[in-house]
């Protein structure tokens, strides 16, 4: 590289070396106050690459398959099967979404009432209205 061409390694060791006997009696210290942030960050950069070189595990995905010859009574078994586990979890995480709301003093079945009374507006509206445009 040209810039290195005139840069010799030698030359600067011995100048500060020189700096550092003539100076005055801080200027180790502050020497050293410079190098060590200077190196605590080349450390840190050294770190973050030795732990970004290794590429991540692979992530494995699980694809059911079934027999061509499967019947339409097993499918729509497995459906419900499936269904009902989905229905079961769902049940689950409602119950703990109202245990953490009665923990942080929430009226939990007043919002349950609420929410249940607007879905029947709702519906109720949305009969009438596909009743009111049949006529």
């Amino acid at each position: 590289m040209a810039f290195f061409k005139d840069v010799s390694f030698g030359n600067a060791g011995r100048d500060l070396v020189g700096f550092l006997r003539t100076s005055g009696s801080h200027s180790p210290w502050l020497f050293l106050a410079a190098c060590v942030p200077t190196a605590i960050i080349i450390y840190t950069f050294y770190l973050d690459s030795v732990t970004k070189a290794t590429p991540p595990p692979r992530e494995i995905i699980y694809i059911e398959s079934w027999p061509a010859t499967r019947s339409l009574e097993e499918s729509k078994a497995a459906i419900a099967e499936r269904q009902k586990l989905k229905d079961e979890r769902r049940a689950r995480e409602k119950e703990a979404y109202k245990a953490f709301g009665r923990a942080v003093g929430m009226d939990v079945d007043k919002i349950e009432r609420e929410a249940k009374s607007a879905q029947a507006a709702k519906k109720t509206a949305a009969d009438s209205t596909s009743a009111g445009a049949g006529q």
